[in-house]
């Protein structure tokens, strides 16, 4: 599970979340593109923390960003 948060054109933050990893590389190039100095592109990935076993969001989003 991906969650991504960027600023649109009108200013408002945008958020969604997907399973699917090509939607939400779509959804980051498209916020690069429309707002390439603010957009404050953050992508987030579920995962496992090792020492408690627990789910967190680890960011990801240098992944999305090459």
């Amino acid at each position: 599970m991906f969650k991504i948060q960027y600023r649109n054109p009108q200013g408002r933050m945008v958020t969604a979340q997907s399973f699917d990893r090509d939607e939400i590389q779509r959804l980051a190039d498209k916020a690069r593109r429309e707002m390439a100095e603010t957009h404050e592109l953050r992508v987030r990935e579920v995962a496992v923390d090792e020492a408690s076993g627990d789910f967190i969001w680890a960011d990801c989003t240098a992944d999305f960003t090459r």
